[in-house]
Protein backbone atom coordinates (compact mmCIF):
# COMPACT_ATOMS: atom_id res chain seq x y z
CA UNK A 1 0.00 0.00 0.00
CA UNK A 2 3.12 2.64 0.85
CA UNK A 3 4.56 1.98 -2.89
CA UNK A 4 1.38 2.45 -4.35
CA UNK A 5 0.72 5.83 -2.46
CA UNK A 6 4.78 6.56 -3.15
CA UNK A 7 3.87 6.25 -7.02
CA UNK A 8 0.79 8.07 -7.19
CA UNK A 9 2.94 10.55 -5.30
CA UNK A 10 5.36 10.96 -7.90
CA UNK A 11 3.10 11.04 -10.86
CA UNK A 12 1.26 14.12 -9.29
CA UNK A 13 4.72 15.87 -8.56
CA UNK A 14 5.70 14.97 -12.05
CA UNK A 15 2.93 16.03 -13.84
CA UNK A 16 2.24 19.50 -11.59
CA UNK A 17 5.65 20.44 -12.96
CA UNK A 18 4.70 19.85 -16.76
CA UNK A 19 1.29 21.43 -16.37
CA UNK A 20 2.59 25.07 -15.08
CA UNK A 21 -0.15 27.83 -14.38
CA UNK A 22 -1.79 28.83 -17.59
CA UNK A 23 -2.62 32.36 -15.77
CA UNK A 24 -1.53 34.45 -13.01
CA UNK A 25 -3.53 34.41 -10.42
CA UNK A 26 -2.34 36.41 -7.04
CA UNK A 27 -2.68 34.35 -3.38
CA UNK A 28 -3.07 38.31 -2.13
CA UNK A 29 -6.77 39.27 -2.67
CA UNK A 30 -5.70 43.19 -2.81
CA UNK A 31 -3.26 42.14 -5.61
CA UNK A 32 -5.16 40.81 -7.32
CA UNK A 33 -7.96 43.17 -7.47
CA UNK A 34 -5.69 45.74 -8.61
CA UNK A 35 -3.80 43.09 -11.54
CA UNK A 36 -7.12 42.61 -12.51
CA UNK A 37 -8.44 46.07 -12.86
CA UNK A 38 -5.22 46.52 -14.46
CA UNK A 39 -5.12 43.83 -17.21
CA UNK A 40 -8.75 44.88 -18.40
CA UNK A 41 -7.16 48.11 -19.23
CA UNK A 42 -3.94 47.06 -20.74
CA UNK A 43 -5.56 47.60 -24.33
CA UNK A 44 -7.78 49.89 -23.92
CA UNK A 45 -6.32 52.39 -21.25
CA UNK A 46 -2.94 51.71 -20.92
CA UNK A 47 -2.14 55.27 -18.81
CA UNK A 48 -4.65 54.24 -16.43
CA UNK A 49 -3.31 50.52 -16.45
CA UNK A 50 -0.04 52.19 -15.14
CA UNK A 51 -1.78 53.63 -11.86
CA UNK A 52 -3.58 50.37 -10.97
CA UNK A 53 -0.23 48.19 -11.90
CA UNK A 54 1.62 50.24 -9.46
CA UNK A 55 -0.77 50.17 -6.41
CA UNK A 56 -0.45 46.08 -7.38
CA UNK A 57 3.55 46.72 -6.99
CA UNK A 58 3.22 48.90 -3.58
CA UNK A 59 1.51 46.01 -2.35
CA UNK A 60 3.57 43.05 -3.42
CA UNK A 61 6.11 44.51 -2.26
CA UNK A 62 4.72 44.89 1.02
CA UNK A 63 3.44 41.08 1.18
CA UNK A 64 7.06 40.55 0.14
CA UNK A 65 5.35 37.72 -2.62
CA UNK A 66 8.16 38.21 -5.45
CA UNK A 67 6.08 36.62 -7.55
CA UNK A 68 3.43 39.07 -7.49
CA UNK A 69 5.97 41.32 -8.21
CA UNK A 70 7.54 39.82 -11.29
CA UNK A 71 4.05 39.82 -12.59
CA UNK A 72 2.97 43.12 -11.70
CA UNK A 73 5.97 44.62 -13.31
CA UNK A 74 5.82 42.57 -16.69
CA UNK A 75 2.07 43.96 -16.82
CA UNK A 76 3.60 47.57 -16.41
CA UNK A 77 6.21 46.88 -19.21
CA UNK A 78 3.27 45.66 -21.77
CA UNK A 79 1.70 48.88 -20.68
CA UNK A 80 4.65 51.59 -21.48
CA UNK A 81 5.08 49.08 -24.59
CA UNK A 82 1.65 50.29 -25.73
CA UNK A 83 2.44 53.55 -24.99
CA UNK A 84 5.19 53.12 -27.14
CA UNK A 85 7.48 54.00 -24.15
CA UNK A 86 10.16 51.52 -25.33
CA UNK A 87 12.96 52.64 -23.00
CA UNK A 88 10.86 52.28 -20.16
CA UNK A 89 9.69 49.11 -21.32
CA UNK A 90 13.22 47.30 -21.61
CA UNK A 91 13.76 48.26 -18.27
CA UNK A 92 10.42 46.57 -16.77
CA UNK A 93 11.18 43.75 -18.78
CA UNK A 94 14.58 43.41 -17.34
CA UNK A 95 14.14 43.90 -13.93
CA UNK A 96 10.84 41.10 -14.22
CA UNK A 97 13.57 38.84 -15.84
CA UNK A 98 16.04 39.52 -12.63
CA UNK A 99 13.21 38.73 -10.48
CA UNK A 100 12.59 35.64 -12.62
CA UNK A 101 16.09 34.28 -12.49
CA UNK A 102 16.76 34.65 -9.37
CA UNK A 103 13.34 32.96 -7.95
CA UNK A 104 12.96 30.40 -10.78
CA UNK A 105 9.85 31.69 -12.30
CA UNK A 106 10.64 29.73 -16.12
CA UNK A 107 7.06 31.44 -17.37
CA UNK A 108 8.11 34.34 -16.25
CA UNK A 109 11.35 34.05 -17.44
CA UNK A 110 10.35 32.99 -20.93
CA UNK A 111 7.50 35.52 -20.85
CA UNK A 112 10.37 38.27 -20.41
CA UNK A 113 12.66 37.11 -22.31
CA UNK A 114 10.69 36.71 -25.44
CA UNK A 115 9.25 40.55 -25.01
CA UNK A 116 13.12 41.59 -24.73
CA UNK A 117 13.69 39.87 -28.27
CA UNK A 118 10.78 41.50 -29.97
CA UNK A 119 11.30 45.41 -28.68
CA UNK A 120 15.20 45.06 -29.29
CA UNK A 121 14.43 43.96 -33.03
CA UNK A 122 11.59 46.24 -33.15
CA UNK A 123 14.08 49.38 -32.44
CA UNK A 124 17.24 48.23 -35.04
CA UNK A 125 19.38 47.22 -31.63
CA UNK A 126 19.82 43.28 -33.72
CA UNK A 127 22.43 42.54 -31.09
CA UNK A 128 20.90 42.52 -28.63
CA UNK A 129 17.52 41.02 -30.23
CA UNK A 130 19.71 37.94 -31.15
CA UNK A 131 21.22 38.15 -27.52
CA UNK A 132 17.74 37.57 -26.05
CA UNK A 133 16.99 35.33 -28.33
CA UNK A 134 19.46 33.15 -27.73
CA UNK A 135 18.67 33.51 -24.59
CA UNK A 136 15.06 32.46 -24.75
CA UNK A 137 15.85 29.41 -27.40
CA UNK A 138 18.58 27.93 -24.53
CA UNK A 139 15.93 28.59 -21.58
CA UNK A 140 13.07 26.20 -23.52
CA UNK A 141 15.51 23.58 -24.69
CA UNK A 142 16.97 23.19 -21.42
CA UNK A 143 13.68 23.27 -19.77
CA UNK A 144 12.57 20.52 -22.31
CA UNK A 145 15.42 18.23 -22.01
CA UNK A 146 15.20 18.05 -18.25
CA UNK A 147 11.47 17.47 -18.57
CA UNK A 148 12.00 14.52 -21.45
CA UNK A 149 14.88 12.99 -19.50
CA UNK A 150 13.22 13.42 -15.88
CA UNK A 151 10.00 11.12 -17.55
CA UNK A 152 12.67 8.79 -19.46
CA UNK A 153 13.69 8.04 -16.10
CA UNK A 154 10.67 7.91 -13.92
CA UNK A 155 8.22 6.51 -16.21
CA UNK A 156 9.60 2.95 -17.06
CA UNK A 157 10.32 2.50 -13.08
CA UNK A 158 6.99 2.91 -12.34
CA UNK A 159 5.36 1.15 -14.63
CA UNK A 160 7.40 -1.61 -13.91
CA UNK A 161 6.94 -1.45 -10.51
CA UNK A 162 3.10 -1.48 -11.43
CA UNK A 163 3.03 -4.32 -13.43
CA UNK A 164 5.42 -6.46 -11.05
CA UNK A 165 2.44 -5.42 -7.90
CA UNK A 166 -0.25 -6.77 -10.32
CA UNK A 167 1.40 -9.50 -10.96
CA UNK A 168 2.35 -10.86 -7.58
CA UNK A 169 -1.00 -9.95 -6.40
CA UNK A 170 -2.12 -12.15 -9.10
CA UNK A 171 0.54 -14.76 -8.22
CA UNK A 172 -0.16 -14.53 -4.61
CA UNK A 173 -4.13 -15.27 -5.54
CA UNK A 174 -3.31 -17.85 -8.02
CA UNK A 175 -1.39 -19.79 -5.04
CA UNK A 176 -3.74 -19.57 -2.67
CA UNK A 177 -6.58 -20.92 -5.01
CA UNK A 178 -4.10 -24.01 -5.93
CA UNK A 179 -3.37 -24.83 -2.08
CA UNK A 180 -6.89 -24.56 -1.35
CA UNK A 181 -7.58 -27.37 -4.54
CA UNK A 182 -4.53 -29.39 -3.53
CA UNK A 183 -6.14 -29.57 0.03
CA UNK A 184 -9.27 -30.63 -1.47
CA UNK A 185 -7.54 -33.08 -3.44
CA UNK A 186 -5.27 -34.35 -0.58
CA UNK A 187 -8.58 -35.43 1.55
CA UNK A 188 -10.34 -37.19 -1.56
CA UNK A 189 -7.18 -38.87 -3.01
CA UNK A 190 -6.27 -42.59 -1.45
CA UNK A 191 -3.66 -43.03 -3.11
CA UNK A 192 0.08 -42.41 -1.94
CA UNK A 193 1.68 -40.33 -4.12
CA UNK A 194 -0.83 -38.55 -6.49
CA UNK A 195 -0.98 -35.83 -4.15
CA UNK A 196 2.81 -35.12 -4.38
CA UNK A 197 2.75 -35.09 -7.54
CA UNK A 198 -0.26 -32.56 -7.83
CA UNK A 199 2.14 -30.10 -5.35
CA UNK A 200 5.13 -30.76 -7.94
CA UNK A 201 3.01 -29.65 -11.39
CA UNK A 202 1.54 -26.55 -9.59
CA UNK A 203 4.98 -25.46 -8.05
CA UNK A 204 6.70 -25.95 -11.74
CA UNK A 205 4.15 -24.02 -12.93
CA UNK A 206 4.72 -20.56 -11.01
CA UNK A 207 8.22 -20.89 -11.03
CA UNK A 208 8.21 -21.29 -15.10
CA UNK A 209 5.11 -18.11 -14.47
CA UNK A 210 8.11 -16.33 -12.80
CA UNK A 211 10.76 -16.90 -15.13
CA UNK A 212 8.29 -15.88 -18.14
CA UNK A 213 7.79 -12.86 -15.99
CA UNK A 214 11.48 -11.96 -15.22
CA UNK A 215 12.47 -12.42 -19.14
CA UNK A 216 9.86 -9.88 -20.47
CA UNK A 217 10.62 -7.19 -17.77
CA UNK A 218 13.75 -7.25 -19.26
CA UNK A 219 12.96 -7.27 -22.55
CA UNK A 220 10.78 -3.91 -21.96
CA UNK A 221 13.53 -2.64 -20.00
CA UNK A 222 15.93 -2.82 -22.19
CA UNK A 223 13.70 -1.49 -25.07
CA UNK A 224 13.21 1.61 -23.13
CA UNK A 225 17.19 2.13 -22.84
CA UNK A 226 17.58 1.98 -26.31
CA UNK A 227 14.42 4.84 -26.54
CA UNK A 228 15.61 6.79 -24.24
CA UNK A 229 19.54 6.62 -26.17
CA UNK A 230 17.80 7.50 -28.85
CA UNK A 231 15.61 10.38 -27.79
CA UNK A 232 18.93 12.08 -25.98
CA UNK A 233 20.99 11.50 -29.63
CA UNK A 234 18.26 12.98 -31.31
CA UNK A 235 18.40 16.07 -28.31
CA UNK A 236 22.03 16.57 -29.06
CA UNK A 237 21.80 16.52 -32.87
CA UNK A 238 19.17 19.28 -32.92
CA UNK A 239 21.34 21.73 -30.78
CA UNK A 240 23.89 21.09 -32.61
CA UNK A 241 21.26 22.53 -36.24
CA UNK A 242 20.39 24.70 -33.99
CA UNK A 243 23.82 26.18 -33.15
CA UNK A 244 25.12 25.79 -36.59
CA UNK A 245 22.20 27.70 -37.93
CA UNK A 246 22.83 30.34 -35.41
CA UNK A 247 26.87 30.11 -36.72
CA UNK A 248 25.71 30.43 -40.12
CA UNK A 249 23.24 33.44 -39.59
CA UNK A 250 26.23 34.97 -37.84
CA UNK A 251 28.53 34.61 -40.05
CA UNK A 252 25.98 36.09 -43.24
CA UNK A 253 25.55 39.01 -41.00
CA UNK A 254 29.61 39.44 -40.50
CA UNK A 255 29.96 38.91 -44.45
CA UNK A 256 27.42 42.00 -45.15
CA UNK A 257 29.10 44.25 -42.60
CA UNK A 258 32.82 43.16 -44.16
CA UNK A 259 30.97 44.03 -47.97
CA UNK A 260 29.65 47.35 -46.44
CA UNK A 261 32.76 48.42 -44.94
CA UNK A 262 35.14 47.79 -47.85
CA UNK A 263 32.47 49.38 -50.01
CA UNK A 264 32.90 52.58 -48.15
CA UNK A 265 36.62 51.91 -47.80
CA UNK A 266 36.99 51.94 -51.38
CA UNK A 267 34.69 53.93 -52.66
CA UNK A 268 36.43 57.26 -50.96
CA UNK A 269 40.02 57.01 -53.15
CA UNK A 270 38.29 55.91 -56.25
CA UNK A 271 35.86 58.78 -56.18
CA UNK A 272 38.58 61.31 -55.26
CA UNK A 273 40.97 59.32 -58.69
CA UNK A 274 38.04 60.12 -60.14
CA UNK A 275 36.88 62.91 -59.79
CA UNK A 276 40.21 64.75 -60.51
CA UNK A 277 41.05 62.62 -63.68
CA UNK A 278 38.10 64.84 -64.89
CA UNK A 279 39.48 67.86 -63.94
CA UNK A 280 42.82 67.13 -65.32
CA UNK A 281 40.93 66.64 -68.77
CA UNK A 282 39.92 70.72 -68.49
CA UNK A 283 42.44 72.21 -70.94
CA UNK A 284 41.92 75.69 -69.15
CA UNK A 285 43.15 74.71 -65.92
CA UNK A 286 46.28 76.51 -65.02
CA UNK A 287 49.62 74.16 -65.09
CA UNK A 288 49.60 74.67 -61.09
CA UNK A 289 46.04 73.65 -60.38
CA UNK A 290 46.79 70.72 -62.79
CA UNK A 291 49.53 70.17 -60.56
CA UNK A 292 47.73 69.78 -57.23
CA UNK A 293 45.00 67.70 -59.27
CA UNK A 294 47.96 65.48 -59.84
CA UNK A 295 49.24 65.34 -56.26
CA UNK A 296 45.83 64.69 -55.26
CA UNK A 297 45.18 61.48 -57.62
CA UNK A 298 48.65 60.11 -56.32
CA UNK A 299 48.05 60.44 -52.78
CA UNK A 300 44.72 58.83 -52.99
CA UNK A 301 45.65 56.23 -55.63
CA UNK A 302 48.73 54.98 -52.87
CA UNK A 303 45.88 54.88 -50.33
CA UNK A 304 43.76 53.11 -52.53
CA UNK A 305 46.95 50.82 -52.83
CA UNK A 306 47.35 50.75 -49.30
CA UNK A 307 44.28 49.50 -48.42
CA UNK A 308 44.43 46.40 -50.75
CA UNK A 309 47.54 45.93 -48.97
CA UNK A 310 45.95 45.72 -45.73
CA UNK A 311 43.32 43.43 -47.35
CA UNK A 312 45.80 40.84 -48.47
CA UNK A 313 47.39 41.64 -45.16
CA UNK A 314 44.57 40.28 -43.52
CA UNK A 315 44.68 37.12 -45.70
CA UNK A 316 47.69 36.49 -45.25
CA UNK A 317 47.95 36.42 -41.33
CA UNK A 318 44.60 34.29 -41.13
CA UNK A 319 46.02 31.74 -43.56
CA UNK A 320 49.27 31.40 -41.64
CA UNK A 321 51.05 32.40 -44.90
CA UNK A 322 53.42 35.03 -42.89
CA UNK A 323 56.21 32.48 -41.60
CA UNK A 324 59.43 34.96 -40.26
CA UNK A 325 62.28 34.91 -37.70
CA UNK A 326 61.55 37.29 -34.44
CA UNK A 327 64.29 39.55 -34.18
CA UNK A 328 65.59 40.84 -30.62
CA UNK A 329 65.05 44.84 -30.21
CA UNK A 330 66.10 47.15 -27.88
CA UNK A 331 62.70 48.78 -26.98
CA UNK A 332 63.73 52.64 -26.47
CA UNK A 333 66.50 52.23 -29.65
CA UNK A 334 63.97 50.76 -31.52
CA UNK A 335 61.21 53.69 -31.12
CA UNK A 336 64.33 56.38 -31.57
CA UNK A 337 64.39 54.94 -35.16
CA UNK A 338 60.44 55.02 -35.78
CA UNK A 339 60.42 58.28 -34.65
CA UNK A 340 63.06 59.98 -36.34
CA UNK A 341 61.59 58.13 -39.83
CA UNK A 342 57.92 58.87 -39.50
CA UNK A 343 58.98 62.81 -38.78
CA UNK A 344 61.20 62.34 -42.04
CA UNK A 345 58.26 61.17 -43.89
CA UNK A 346 55.49 63.25 -42.53
CA UNK A 347 56.94 66.63 -41.30
CA UNK A 348 54.91 68.36 -43.90
CA UNK A 349 51.64 66.58 -42.98
CA UNK A 350 50.99 67.58 -39.61
CA UNK A 351 47.55 69.54 -38.86
CA UNK A 352 48.15 73.21 -37.44
CA UNK A 353 47.81 72.86 -33.91
CA UNK A 354 48.16 69.13 -33.31
CA UNK A 355 51.46 68.11 -31.46
CA UNK A 356 53.09 64.19 -31.34
CA UNK A 357 55.26 63.56 -28.73
CA UNK A 358 57.26 60.80 -28.15
CA UNK A 359 57.89 59.93 -24.48
CA UNK A 360 60.61 57.67 -23.43
CA UNK A 361 61.23 55.78 -20.11
CA UNK A 362 64.81 56.46 -18.12
CA UNK A 363 65.75 52.81 -17.23
CA UNK A 364 68.85 51.26 -15.59
CA UNK A 365 68.09 47.96 -17.69
CA UNK A 366 68.09 47.06 -21.39
CA UNK A 367 64.10 45.58 -22.49
CA UNK A 368 64.13 43.63 -24.73
CA UNK A 369 61.29 42.32 -26.82
CA UNK A 370 61.48 39.46 -29.48
CA UNK A 371 59.42 39.87 -32.45
CA UNK A 372 59.27 41.03 -35.95
CA UNK A 373 60.47 44.59 -36.19
CA UNK A 374 58.93 45.59 -39.40
CA UNK A 375 55.42 44.33 -38.21
CA UNK A 376 55.82 46.04 -34.83
CA UNK A 377 56.94 49.13 -36.53
CA UNK A 378 53.72 49.23 -38.99
CA UNK A 379 51.14 48.25 -35.77
CA UNK A 380 53.02 51.24 -34.39
CA UNK A 381 52.30 53.55 -37.64
CA UNK A 382 48.95 52.64 -37.74
CA UNK A 383 47.65 53.83 -33.98
CA UNK A 384 49.81 57.00 -34.39
CA UNK A 385 47.98 57.71 -37.88
CA UNK A 386 44.27 56.53 -36.54
CA UNK A 387 45.18 59.01 -33.67
CA UNK A 388 46.27 61.54 -36.07
CA UNK A 389 43.19 61.44 -37.99
CA UNK A 390 40.81 61.88 -35.37
CA UNK A 391 42.43 64.89 -33.57
CA UNK A 392 42.13 68.45 -35.01
CA UNK A 393 44.56 70.03 -32.26
CA UNK A 394 45.89 69.32 -28.78
CA UNK A 395 48.63 66.53 -28.59
CA UNK A 396 49.02 62.81 -29.61
CA UNK A 397 51.21 60.96 -27.46
CA UNK A 398 53.34 57.57 -28.13
CA UNK A 399 55.15 56.11 -24.57
CA UNK A 400 55.45 52.42 -22.86
CA UNK A 401 56.23 51.43 -19.88
CA UNK A 402 57.15 47.89 -18.32
CA UNK A 403 54.55 46.35 -16.12
CA UNK A 404 56.16 42.81 -14.48
CA UNK A 405 56.99 39.97 -17.78
CA UNK A 406 55.27 42.45 -20.40
CA UNK A 407 56.07 46.11 -22.15
CA UNK A 408 52.81 48.38 -21.89
CA UNK A 409 52.65 50.38 -25.01
CA UNK A 410 50.31 53.14 -25.43
CA UNK A 411 49.22 56.11 -28.05
CA UNK A 412 46.95 59.17 -26.03
CA UNK A 413 44.54 61.46 -28.29
CA UNK A 414 42.12 64.42 -27.66
CA UNK A 415 40.29 63.76 -30.11
CA UNK A 416 36.83 62.23 -29.44
CA UNK A 417 36.07 59.47 -26.85
CA UNK A 418 34.06 55.90 -27.81
CA UNK A 419 31.08 54.88 -26.15
CA UNK A 420 31.61 52.12 -23.85
CA UNK A 421 29.40 49.89 -25.95
CA UNK A 422 31.29 50.28 -29.29
CA UNK A 423 34.67 50.82 -27.97
CA UNK A 424 35.66 46.68 -28.79
CA UNK A 425 33.69 47.29 -32.27
CA UNK A 426 37.19 49.45 -33.00
CA UNK A 427 39.42 46.28 -33.79
CA UNK A 428 37.18 44.73 -35.98
CA UNK A 429 36.97 44.80 -39.68
CA UNK A 430 33.43 43.11 -40.14
CA UNK A 431 32.02 46.46 -38.28
CA UNK A 432 31.74 50.00 -39.15
CA UNK A 433 30.06 52.56 -37.02
CA UNK A 434 29.10 56.21 -37.80
CA UNK A 435 30.83 56.94 -34.55
CA UNK A 436 34.41 56.21 -36.48
CA UNK A 437 33.60 58.24 -39.16
CA UNK A 438 34.06 61.92 -39.02
CA UNK A 439 32.87 64.45 -41.55
CA UNK A 440 35.71 65.11 -44.52
CA UNK A 441 37.88 62.21 -42.96
CA UNK A 442 39.00 59.08 -44.97
CA UNK A 443 38.00 55.75 -44.06
CA UNK A 444 39.42 54.06 -41.42
CA UNK A 445 40.86 51.06 -43.27
CA UNK A 446 42.22 47.59 -42.08
CA UNK A 447 44.81 49.31 -39.64
CA UNK A 448 43.75 48.37 -36.68
CA UNK A 449 42.80 45.01 -37.54
CA UNK A 450 45.81 43.88 -38.47
CA UNK A 451 47.37 45.20 -35.66
CA UNK A 452 44.96 43.24 -32.76
CA UNK A 453 46.10 39.86 -35.18
CA UNK A 454 49.70 40.92 -35.17
CA UNK A 455 49.92 41.40 -31.29
CA UNK A 456 47.74 38.57 -29.92
CA UNK A 457 49.52 36.32 -32.58
CA UNK A 458 53.10 37.45 -30.62
CA UNK A 459 50.95 36.60 -27.12
CA UNK A 460 49.85 40.21 -26.39
CA UNK A 461 46.49 42.21 -25.81
CA UNK A 462 45.10 45.35 -27.43
CA UNK A 463 42.59 47.21 -25.77
CA UNK A 464 41.12 51.23 -25.81
CA UNK A 465 40.26 53.39 -22.94
CA UNK A 466 38.18 56.93 -22.86
CA UNK A 467 40.51 59.52 -21.01
CA UNK A 468 38.97 61.49 -18.13
CA UNK A 469 38.69 64.68 -19.58
CA UNK A 470 38.94 64.28 -23.87
CA UNK A 471 40.09 61.73 -25.98
CA UNK A 472 40.85 58.34 -26.08
CA UNK A 473 44.16 55.75 -25.37
CA UNK A 474 44.60 52.74 -27.03
CA UNK A 475 47.18 50.40 -24.79
CA UNK A 476 48.25 47.01 -26.59
CA UNK A 477 51.00 44.73 -24.49
CA UNK A 478 53.84 42.28 -25.49
CA UNK A 479 56.23 40.02 -23.59
CA UNK A 480 59.44 41.31 -22.43
CA UNK A 481 62.96 40.00 -21.55
CA UNK A 482 65.25 42.25 -19.35
CA UNK A 483 68.92 41.55 -19.24
CA UNK A 484 71.29 44.00 -17.06
CA UNK A 485 73.54 46.29 -19.14
CA UNK A 486 77.24 45.24 -18.82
Amino acid sequence: MKTILGIVLLIFFFFTLQAGESDFVSNNSLVATYYSNAKNLLKSNPSECVFWVDKAIVESKIGGNKQDLGRCLFLKGQAFENLHQNQSAVQLFQETLKVAEKYKYFDLEIDALNKLSTLYAGTGDYKSAVYYATLLHDRKDSNTILHQRLLAKTLPGRAYFQKRETRMKQLLTDNSILDNHVRTNLKMIDSQGNWILIIVIGYSLIFLSFIMFRRQNKLILRKNVILTERMHTLEVGKMELDHNRYKAEEADRLKTFFLANISHEIRTPLNAIVSFSGFLRQKEKPAAERNKYIAIIHQYSESLLALINEIFEVARIESGEIKQQPEKIDVSEFLQKVRAQYYEDNKKTLKNGLTLIFKMQPTDQECSINTYPDRLKSVIIHLLENALKYSDSGKVELGYKRKNSFIEFYVMDDGQSLSHENSDDLFDRFKISDEYVISGSEALGLGLTISKNFIESMGGHIWVKNNENKGSTIFFTLPIQLEAKS
